[in-house]
């Protein structure tokens, strides 16, 4: 089963590595909330969704580590393959993603003068 931009549900086989994912990571469970929030608000997690590069392959749900685009490896739960932006800029464009860290590379690469 192909998984398709945004797939939310869980498949069978795994994400390859090195695929455009999101990830979640709960920051504070909802009893650690502060006590000025909301209650509606303070009856859930307040968690960070991440999006990288996934290192190892991993299916929907599991435990996956990711590498972002400024090079922070962050682990969390595989929720989205190819994530959408929030703004609706369309579907990722995976040269794009890419685009950034091999120029990072190639000025690495390059010596001082």
């Amino acid at each position: 089963m192909p998984h398709h931009s945004g797939s939310r549900a869980a498949g069978a086989s795994p994400i390859p590595a090195g695929s455009w994912v999101e990830i979640q990571q709960v920051i504070l469970r909802a009893g650690e909330r502060a006590p000025n929030v909301p209650a509606d608000t303070a009856e859930v997690d307040f968690v960070a969704r991440i999006r990288g590069f996934l290192i190892a392959s991993a299916s929907l749900g599991d435990d996956a580590t990711v590498r972002t685009l400024v090079g922070r490896e962050v682990t969390g739960v595989l929720t989205v393959v190819n994530p959408r932006n929030p703004a609706d800029y369309g579907d990722p464009v995976p040269e794009l993603l890419e685009l950034g860290s091999r120029a990072r590379q190639a000025l690495d690469a390059l010596e001082p003068r």
